[in-house]
């Protein structure tokens, strides 16, 4: 069986004509990636979605801990909200949430426990050609989920 040509990223040295093989880097990234709607994340993170600071975390998390295309990301809510940092009761709040707004899809389930994964249209895992044929069932999620809540506190005395 013949062996297969590799290509050599090479420094040469044009005075001795010595050359110095470069070490060559795995892709910068490991694992898997996902495609990040950038202006719908941006509109989400804003004060205007509506969302908490802990719902749009949960979100996030959500995002890049599916692993694979279109399919659930396999923990239970203790797991995640321990994770998270958060009691199971809060994690459970920030998800019927997201879930309301079409932000978390539900992707299945095991006896009590349910299963979701962030919407296709705002993160994927996948090829173009992949990604344009998930959102083709999907209507596109809320990116303003409620009113804003008003953060700042007034002055004593005032209503």
């Amino acid at each position: 069986m013949t062996e297969q040509a590799r290509k050599i990223l090479a420094l040469v040295d044009q005075d001795t004509g010595e050359f110095e093989e470069v070490p060559r880097a795995n892709y910068a990234f490991d694992g898997a990636h996902i495609n990040v709607g950038i202006r719908k994340g941006r509109e989400l993170a804003s004060a205007a979605s509506g969302l908490t600071d802990r719902e749009f975390r949960v979100l996030v998390w959500y995002w890049f801990a599916t692993e694979t295309s279109e399919e659930a990301v396999m923990r239970t809510g203790s797991a995640i909200a321990e994770e998270l940092g958060m009691s199971a009761d809060a994690l459970s709040r920030a998800v019927k949430v997201l879930k309301q707004a079409r932000l978390l899809v539900e992707a299945g389930g095991l006896g009590r426990t349910t299963f979701y994964r962030c919407t296709p249209y705002l993160a994927f895992i996948g090829t173009g050609f992949a990604h344009r044929e998930a959102v083709k069932d999907w209507n596109p999620p809320e990116t303003k989920v409620r009113e804003p809540r008003n953060r700042r506190r007034g002055k004593k005395g005032e209503a």
